[in-house]
């Protein structure tokens, strides 16, 4: 009878858990989730230019660091942290005193780079956090997840809470490869039906082209699904040189065709939203970060 007692408790503390998570999904902020089959593809790069495009576009972003072993999100964005998220759930710190304000409109919450603390989580502290980050996100317009590389369990967690997902890809046969198998993943797991794609460091827009259509042929053959291209990013040596003087791209070289390229993919993003599905899924978050 105890038993039966303790499991209808625990029960009901999850259905009211649920509950609460998912009262706070919000439809008012634009949530993105950035994404890769591999590393080294510009996928970073990609979320904080893309954020301070947003921030450019008269919005107030939150670029959260979503890569928890290898964050460097702060490093392209030329903030210095002191604080990342790991204070916020081990040291009870809140979220306004751990992020960075940066030059550019862009708020940064950073993660511990070779933290493997935030892989052996309790349910207690992350739906903390998840809570704390639901509030906190009102404050804002759009929400950057900058997820990890690859097809880790944690990086699905975020694609399949944020409503909109971009997956950054290069014409490198090998990472090809690997957005198919992310896309693979996505398919397979019903995580979210709203994916695109950013074909970067091209040589040509044809080349570009032709990279989007390949993988879209492979998804329609295989996974019985179309991604979006949602944009295509020429190779530049000036990446390199924004990145040495840690400034957004956009900032140092604003005339370029990259910049141009960024700005208007933002402002695509932003005609196309629809408030209905745009829902943060907290409760796939914290779901996702339990089952790791």
């Amino acid at each position: 009878m105890t038993n039966n007692h303790n499991d209808q408790a625990a029960s009901l503390r999850n259905m009211q858990k649920n509950k609460s998570l998912n009262s706070m999904s919000r439809q008012g902020v634009c949530c993105i989730a950035v994404a890769s089959g591999k590393g080294g593809v510009g996928k970073t790069f990609m979320s904080v230019n893309l954020a301070v495009a947003f921030a450019k576009l008269n919005k107030k972003v939150l670029l959260l660091d979503a890569d928890l072993g290898l964050a460097n999100a702060d490093i392209i964005l030329g903030v210095n942290s002191k604080w990342t998220i790991q204070d916020a759930i081990f040291k009870g710190m809140d979220l306004k005193s751990v992020v960075a304000k940066s030059e550019y409109g862009v708020d940064l919450l950073s993660a511990s780079s070779g933290s493997k603390e935030m892989m052996s989580l309790g349910s207690v502290r992350m739906n903390a956090f998840i809570k704390e980050l639901i509030d906190f996100s009102t404050e804002y317009d759009i929400l950057i997840f900058d997820c990890a590389a690859g097809i880790e369990a944690s990086v699905m967690s975020f694609i399949a809470a944020a409503p909109q997902n971009i997956i950054v890809a290069t014409p490198q046969p090998t990472s090809v490869m690997d957005v198919y198998a992310l896309l693979k993943m996505i398919k397979q797991d019903n995580l979210t039906s709203k994916v695109s794609l950013i074909i970067n460091q091209v040589d040509s827009d044809k080349q570009g082209a032709q990279v989007a259509e390949t993988l879209n042929k492979v998804a329609k053959l295989h996974l019985s699904s179309e991604v979006k291209l949602q944009g295509i990013i020429p190779i530049s040596k000036d990446v390199r040189s924004a990145i040495r003087q840690r400034k957004p791209f956009i900032e140092v070289y604003k005339d370029h065709i990259i910049s141009e390229r960024i700005r208007n993919i933002a402002k695509s993003i932003l005609q196309n939203q629809d408030s209905k599905s745009n829902k943060f899924e907290p409760q796939k978050l914290v779901d996702g970060f339990l089952n790791l």
